[in-house]
């Protein structure tokens, strides 16, 4: 996850995994000393972060943000509202918003990061030049840096024809002469890099070091706009994805180090919609596997992600109540609006009495109507997986974790398997105490994700493994 402060090519969209999120949650009160100051935290597990806090006068506070891993660059933050439980603020240059509240046990703003995926985020104040914040640990991440390798890497290009856009990854092939059966790893929803970078872990480059020692080559890159690929990702949708993913395939397909007839798809969480579009429609996607894909349509999905995610938080149920039946109107309102202008007069409506209600925080308000009206939002929460489901005839291997608030295997599972009770090649599997990023976890929350150590399972990666070796060949 980067903070995208260098140019448009890696803007950064406005539409998320769960829009809405946490944005909202209500926190109680607790006694906070005044948030002037210098905060640090670490974002991703990775970058460091630090806010300056200024106080203007009674009440009314100005902020800036400085990436001290990104050569210092320091953004002005817009809506800057601060008292004493509650610290929040917007920069509109990268598209990024802050909400947190006093942990007066933490001393310091415990709270999340939304800039297209929706992050943990905890600031302390500096002492000097430091916080008491410090890099997690992430051994498997680093077992892999420092190990021996029997796999290469190398960094590719390839062009998507019918996008006229050319994207940039990294293919790891095993060593030997092959040709390699190969897999095309496709990430979830959100500006990700090729090592799908969420919550301080690389996802991708566990996946892969582990399929590369099995014997499969792997392609991983970076979507549209992020990264070292072309195009513009504000303005994509669940197609131009799809679209990038084929492409990938098909450069594969060019690779003579690569089996062009025993070539398979991976997909998480977005990436398990897109992966069985690309299965349905081309032939070479001889296999699927579909990690934490999506059972229903995209909109409903985010609502009952949203309700799921604020009770393992806490959140009372009264509310929680309250906030679905808003996201059920605002996007029920949302599906009958004609065009972009009718959609966002909607969205705003809506949202306004959201706002009365006190189910959305004012300084959210525009930031909220702008990402579910955006045209990743539009075309997505309309979108049903489960025809393309029901037409999918290769084999296909279906995961989902018990601890999943994304995608709850209660709610998803049931509507997978009977889309695909005629596909023999199917396999559906729910995994106990397995989160959304495939780790060991206790409750399935964003801000556990980001604190487990554990960045992939190993059950999971040897399920996963074992599938491929067998229907990869």
């Amino acid at each position: 996850m980067t903070l995208n402060t260098h140019g448009t090519k890696r803007s950064v969209a406005k539409h998320l995994l769960a829009v809405g999120g946490l944005l909202a949650l209500t926190v109680g009160a607790v006694s906070a000393e005044d948030a002037a100051g210098d905060w640090g935290g670490l974002l991703a597990g990775q970058y460091h972060i630090v806010v300056h806090v200024t106080k203007e006068g009674a009440g009314h506070y100005k902020a800036a943000l400085e990436s001290l891993d990104q050569g210092s660059v320091v953004l002005p933050a817009d809506d800057v509202v601060t008292d004493a439980d509650h610290l929040s603020f917007t920069i509109p240059k990268i598209s990024a918003t802050y909400t947190g509240h006093w942990d007066a046990g933490k001393k310091g703003w415990i709270g999340t990061w939304t800039q297209g995926v929706i992050m943990s985020l905890s600031l302390t104040r500096m002492t000097g030049q430091t916080s008491d914040a410090a890099p997690p640990k992430r051994p498997q991440e680093e077992a892999i840096a420092a190990g021996t390798r029997s796999y290469r890497q190398q960094e590719v290009t390839f062009d998507n024809a019918s996008a006229g856009i050319r994207l940039a990854g990294t293919l790891s092939v095993p060593d030997g002469t092959g040709p390699f059966p190969a897999v095309v790893l496709i990430g979830g929803t959100g500006p990700g890099t090729r090592d799908e970078n969420s919550f301080g872990h690389k996802l991708f480059v566990v996946l892969a070091d582990a399929l590369n020692r099995r014997g499969i080559a792997v392609l991983r890159y970076d979507k549209r706009g992020v990264g070292g690929s072309g195009g513009d990702f504000v303005t994509a949708t669940i197609p131009d994805f799809a679209s990038d993913a084929e492409a990938a395939m098909t450069f594969l397909m060019s690779r003579p180090e690569i089996e062009a007839k025993h070539i398979g798809l991976i997909g998480h969480s977005e990436g398990g919609a897109i992966a069985p579009m690309i299965a349905v429609r081309n032939p070479a996607a001889r296999f699927a596997v579909l990690m934490a894909g999506p059972g229903m349509r995209i909109g409903r999905l985010l609502n009952v992600q949203d309700a799921r995610i604020a009770r393992a938080s806490g959140v009372p149920e009264e509310q929680i109540a309250k906030r679905s039946a808003f996201f059920n109107k605002l996007y029920a309102d949302l599906a009958t609006a004609t065009g972009s202008a009718a959609a966002l007069s909607v969205a705003k409506a809506d949202i306004a009495q959201g706002v009365i209600d006190k189910l959305i925080r004012p300084e959210n308000a525009d930031t909220l109507a702008h990402q579910v009206t955006g045209p990743w939002a539009r075309q997505a929460f309309n979108y049903d997986p489960i025809p393309t489901l029901r037409a999918l005839r290769v084999p296909v291997l279906v995961l989902d974790g018990s601890r999943d608030l994304f995608v709850p295997p209660e709610d998803n599972l049931p509507a997978i398997k009977a889309a695909l009770k005629d596909n023999p090649g199917a396999t559906i599997v729910e995994l106990p105490n397995i989160n959304h990023m495939f780790q060991t976890a206790n409750i399935g929350t964003p801000a556990e994700s980001a604190s487990i150590e554990e960045t992939m399972s190993p059950i999971a990666l040897k399920m996963i493994t074992d599938w491929v070796a067998m229907h990869g060949s």
